[in-house]
């Protein structure tokens, strides 16, 4: 298990070490606010589409397909409860507006691109590849789908944007599901684009940039984070709780009620994989969605940077009782 406890420690140390890097800039004030607020809106805009769409071109084949979709609904079903278990206790908690849908995201939602994909492989190999793109749609569909558009219900501005029908009806789909959909289509129509052509190579460069780019957003965030602000809070505790204990809970009984109806059997590679997947740490872009619509950036970046600490420990009892 020490292997396993330093494979985790090494995803979580680059991770630091970029976040550590952005921090010196925005301490340094070689950049400016609007820098800041121009990279967000180049990663969730333009980047974060283009990666999904070129994970679906990679991951999505025909061999795999039928395994995809078994762990996708199997995933889709966890973290569908874990959703019914956060919104609840987030209106009990009386939260402000500006914290509430962030809260939300942060009890359900992983990063499974950035942090769970190099994981599993350093853990399982790629011979896991298909089990993790299982969660890794189901996630996908339920952050820019569903958690994501609970931000932008909370976002006054976004509301007011979207007063027709149609436009109400588009705005279900954020430009990360557009990426997602087109490459689902794709898949469909058979259309791959050749891995050595322009498109193919200009799409990973940009792809590429949403890692770092994400991290070092969040290490300019915590320069201009005041540290009173770092303190933990009660609410960041029950974020913590539904990341950590309550998500792999969830996704531990739907796994034992398939084995107990005999629905599926699934392989203990599969099942390891997706309990790995719902413990990796939240998402990279929350503060950048917080930003983008005016919610609470500090309490995002807060929670984020905690659940990136937590994370090594989550996995390591996870490999011990898997």
């Amino acid at each position: 298990m020490l292997s396993t406890f330093l494979i985790s420690l090494n995803s979580v140390l680059i991770i630091i070490t970029v976040i550590i890097i952005g921090f010196l800039i925005g301490k340094s004030r070689i950049v400016s606010q609007y820098f800041i607020n121009d990279v967000s809106t180049i990663v969730v805009n333009v980047a974060l589409p283009i990666s999904v769409f070129i994970s679906s071109q990679n991951y999505i084949t025909k061999q795999n397909f039928n395994t995809l979709l078994i762990g996708f609904i199997l995933s889709m079903i966890s973290i569908g409860l874990c959703f019914l278990i956060a919104i609840p206790i987030g209106r009990s908690l009386h939260l402000q507006k500006d914290r509430k849908s962030l809260f939300t995201n942060a009890f359900v939602n992983a990063n499974t691109l950035f942090v769970g994909l190099p994981l599993n492989i350093a853990l399982f190999g790629n011979k896991s590849l298909p089990y993790f793109l299982a969660y890794f749609v189901a996630n996908t569909i339920t952050t820019w789908g569903i958690g994501v558009k609970l931000i932008y219900k909370d976002n006054p501005e976004s509301i007011a944007n979207y007063q027709t029908t149609w436009r109400r009806i588009l705005s279900l789909f954020t430009s990360p599901m557009w990426g997602f959909i087109v490459g689902i289509i794709c898949f469909f129509i058979n259309l791959k684009l050749p891995v050595h052509g322009f498109l193919y190579q200009s799409f990973s460069y940009i792809a590429n940039i949403v890692t770092p780019l994400s991290l070092i957003f969040l290490g300019l965030q915590l320069a201009r984070t005041k540290m009173a602000a770092m303190k933990i809070e009660k609410i960041d505790l029950i974020a913590q709780f539904g990341k950590f204990i309550m998500a792999p809970l969830m996704m531990s009984l739907v796994l034992w009620i398939n084995q107990l109806l005999g629905w599926v059997n699934l392989p203990d590679l599969f099942i390891k994989t997706l309990l790995i997947q719902s413990v990796t740490p939240m998402l990279t872009v929350l503060p950048m969605l917080a930003e983008q619509n005016n919610m609470d950036v500090e309490f995002s970046t807060r929670v984020l940077t905690e659940s990136i600490f937590i994370f090594p420990f989550a996995v390591v009892i996870i490999m011990l009782f898997a």
